[in-house]
């Protein structure tokens, strides 16, 4: 099991064994469980083994299940190894110098995968998916293209591969009201769809470089969404809008925009960051547990932002407001702030924090998708909590 899977949070490991968090203390007191607590993190994190054994020696016998049995989830799609992303094994900073539809390729496994076609999607609908707000169209747009076989019956590899990388660009061409095939250049697509812009070719290398850092970050929030939609064998676009609902939260996809206030330019940066704190409870864009030592995702996306012209008031704010907080916490940027940066950058609405987060990883719930299509069936199922 890699590293980054071993340790779960206080509120999973008293979810899985059932129990209120004060007895899940007393068995780290005890010596049952150990705990380590990790910069950046609010929760203690609890050894993932050491948890559901003790959960399988504390639960009770019952009648075997004679059609699906339990069984863990991991994942080969990407990877965190002494602090660095790793997509299908592969360092990020190798990824980013492919071009983008072979770097979401590489995710989906298979570099040389084909892009396969979609049908058209009637004129009214195009021209409903812009009436909503900017930040729900994504779900639209994917269930929109679903077509005439909205169920998928055909799981194979090969042909939900190929859908993927077709799917994704005709949505992000339905963000802005449209409905042209063939789309073989995602970031140009993209500001055009949420600036009614192509950008500059600077401002589109550095949002390839941002979708790129997105593409997938193991078992989070919305890919185990996905398969759990996925082990009931639903089709590619259901499991998408699974993982979307996800995404949603401001946990997780839309953390973006809590990110993107703190560079705003107005406010003092310590009466900013102050805000953020009382407002979230900690610093948007800032810490993360598997990177103490600083994400290395917002490292690249901010080391290229410095190369973007006409970034240099931009550049000045984030340095303050990165000063500010790691004088008073010692925590590094994470993805969060480098993605609120690039809509600064490019003078995108926070609400296409989302967005891009949305547009980027649909590449990687897609690839995690296919792993779940190749297990047995997984029934997920609680338990009720005994404590």
């Amino acid at each position: 099991m890699a590293e980054s899977e071993r340790w779960i949070t206080t509120t999973e490991a008293a979810q899985r064994l059932g129990v209120k968090r004060a007895s899940l203390y007393a068995y780290v007191s005890r010596g049952l469980l150990h705990s380590e607590r990790r910069p950046g993190q609010q929760e203690s994190l609890f050894d993932r083994a050491e948890v559901d054994s003790l959960a399988a020696a504390s639960r009770p016998a019952r009648a075997a299940q004679p059609l699906l049995r339990f069984r863990g989830v991991a994942t080969g799609v990407s990877s965190q190894r002494d602090g660095d992303l790793l997509y299908r094994g592969v360092p990020l900073a190798d990824v980013t110098d492919l071009p983008f539809d072979r770097a979401a390729a590489l995710v989906l496994g298979d570099p040389d995968a084909a892009t396969g076609s979609l049908p058209a999607v009637p004129v009214p609908v195009v021209r409903a998916v812009v009436l909503l707000p900017l930040e729900r169209r994504m779900p639209v747009a994917v269930q929109a293209l679903a077509g005439s076989d909205p169920f998928g019956p055909d799981l194979s590899p090969d042909l939900v591969r190929s859908t993927a990388l077709a799917l994704v660009p005709r949505a992000v061409v339905l963000l802005g009201g449209d409905d042209r095939g063939g789309v073989t250049d995602l970031p140009r697509a993209l500001m055009r769809s949420l600036a009614g812009h192509d950008g500059t070719p600077g401002g589109r290398r550095l949002l390839g470089l941002m979708l790129t850092a997105l593409l997938d970050h193991g078992l989070t929030a919305s890919t185990v969404a996905a398969r759990v939609a996925a082990s009931t064998r639903a089709g590619l676009t259901h499991c998408l809008c699974a993982a979307y609902a996800a995404m949603a939260g401001p946990l997780h996809g839309a953390a973006p925009i809590a990110a993107h206030a703190l560079l705003a330019h107005g406010a003092a940066p310590r009466d900013v960051v102050a805000e953020a704190t009382r407002r979230h409870g900690t610093v948007p864009g800032f810490g993360h547990f598997l990177y103490p030592d600083g994400d290395p995702r917002a490292e690249l996306v901010l080391d290229a932002l410095a190369d973007l012209r006409g970034t240099t008031r931009l550049r000045k704010r984030l340095d303050e407001v990165v000063r500010v907080v790691a004088d008073g916490t010692g925590r590094h940027p994470n993805v969060d702030l480098a993605a609120a940066a690039v809509l600064h950058a490019l003078d995108l609405p926070a609400a296409a924090g989302e967005v891009l987060f949305q547009v980027a990883r649909s590449y990687g719930v897609a690839a995690h998708v296919l792993e779940e299509y190749g297990e047995t069936p997984l029934r997920w199922r609680g338990r009720e909590a005994t404590g």
